[in-house]
């Protein structure tokens, strides 16, 4: 028997997993989009047929999959009723086709990425608990019947309605008069947190945060062998150390809500919840590309030291080719970076790109290099960045984000402002999470700047 049947044995089972639950949900995706499902599963179906599916193949259907979901998730409304099976067969699919590429890939019938060291604590010594883009905190720790956060937000002010909602004010009071929102709840509120930032669609991994402070281990140089003579000395070369400290820090948000509204509305607690979710993501995807490291924000991916950069000349320009993107990618294959995983720009710089013509007006096709790599916009890219005497720049960040961070604590804190506005007629909530984002190489990325429009 071969030595990885029992790792291939345990993707299996999750195979099975996964199609029990995009079973349990098809009808839900077929509702919700029939074309696109049905597609999956024919293509699905025909990368099975022919025996081993490439990873290529599968990688490229897990990305639409993923792209379908992040459109789902960043609906103005949600309504739990309809769209969390949509979700939940979404991400299966996905799950799905992870599985089976890393099944590919330990029975030796894919081409394996290159791999690097796990990232360790150094404090403990213990792995560090990681999230891929695609993994969800709820499938690891699943619980039936827990209300939603946005349940136990509206009923802090209604009442609780069921012993479920009862139990988990119970669970979350505290002296100050605030509620820490009970761990059992909070895991598909984070699953959809995540989804709606394009730094974790981008690739980045999540680390649930333990602590005051995570110091993740990591190698900054490797060892240089050298040739030797027969009898001769072995040439001392040993790896430099280094480490990524997350320390979490606190992200708060206000929400007001008129009392006619909650005490009328039927759908109260998925408006919360979705009004929670998009302020935080907006801005923790702020803080990962651009936070300054100053007054209590995350060091974010521009300001890292040692970020490869690229400039569209002393004054910026508008850029009418995709010259400078393939100068970026030289400046990441000079430093061996041998995945590029996203692009992230602005919706003004994406235009821009996609009026690309050629000499007959056509639509200018992308080089080869860059046909694969997924393209991101978010307005978290600013578009009033300074260079020379234009102050209308935007920057363009590219580059392997598996080798990006998010840090969480896995706690949402709420405060309740039952006076503050009532001369309004409204009440405040107040909520506050903690995170950080740090960088495995910083070199594996590189930016754009002086992006003109």
């Amino acid at each position: 028997m071969p030595a990885t049947a029992g790792l291939s044995m345990e993707n299996l089972m999750s195979i099975q997993t996964h199609r029990e639950t995009i079973a349990n949900n098809a009808g839900h995706l077929l509702k919700a989009d029939a074309n696109f499902f049905r597609s999956v599963e024919a293509r699905y179906g025909a990368l099975k047929a022919k025996g081993t599916p490439h990873a290529a193949d599968l990688r490229r259907l897990q990305s639409e999959v993923a792209s379908w979901t992040q459109t789902l998730v960043n609906k103005s409304t949600w309504d739990s009723t309809a769209d969390q099976p949509v979700y939940d067969g979404a991400m299966a699919w996905a799950a799905l086709l992870g599985a089976e590429i890393d099944l590919g890939t330990m029975a030796g019938t894919m081409t394996a990425p290159k791999t690097r060291d796990g990232w360790v604590n150094a404090e403990t010594g213990e792995p560090i608990r990681t999230l891929a883009p695609t993994d969800r905190l709820a499938d690891r720790d699943p619980r039936e019947n827990e209300p939603s956060v946005g349940a136990v937000l509206s009923a802090l002010l209604t009442g609780a309605k069921t012993p479920a909602i009862k139990a988990a004010l119970s669970e979350g009071t505290d002296s100050a008069g605030g509620y820490s929102i009970p761990l059992t709840v909070l895991p598909e509120f984070i699953d959809r947190l995540r989804a709606r930032t394009q730094f974790i669609q981008a690739g980045a991994r999540t680390v649930l945060l333990d602590g005051m402070k995570t110091r993740i281990m990591r190698i900054a140089t490797d060892p240089t062998p050298a040739w030797r003579a027969e009898n001769a000395a072995v040439t001392e070369s040993e790896p430099t150390f280094d480490a990524i400290d997350l320390v979490p820090k606190s992200l708060a948000v206000l929400v007001k809500v008129p009392i006619e509204l909650l005490a009328d509305s039927v759908n109260v607690s998925m408006a919360l919840e979705q009004a929670l979710i998009g302020a935080l993501s907006v801005e923790l995807d702020r803080a990962a590309f651009f936070g300054t490291g100053a007054s209590n924000q995350p060091l974010g991916l521009f300001n890292q030291a040692a970020i490869n950069s690229v400039s569209m000349g002393t004054n910026g320009a508008t850029p009418t080719s995709y010259d400078q993107m393939l100068d970026a990618l030289y400046e990441l294959e000079l430093d061996n970076c041998d995945t590029v995983s996203a692009s992230i720009w602005h919706p003004r710089t994406a235009r821009t790109f996609r009026k690309f013509k050629d000499g007959q007006t056509q639509p200018l096709q992308l080089p080869p290099a860059l046909s694969e790599l997924r393209m991101l916009s978010t307005t978290s890219i600013p578009i009033t960045q300074a260079q020379g005497t234009s102050t209308d720049c935007s920057t363009v960040l590219l580059g392997d984000f598996t080798r990006a961070i998010l840090g969480l604590r896995q706690e949402l804190r709420i405060q309740v402002l039952n006076e503050t506005f009532m001369g309004n007629l409204q009440v405040g909530f107040i909520a506050h999470l903690r995170a950080d984002v740090g960088f495995e190489r910083s070199d594996a990325f590189c930016k754009i700047l002086g992006i003109r429009p």
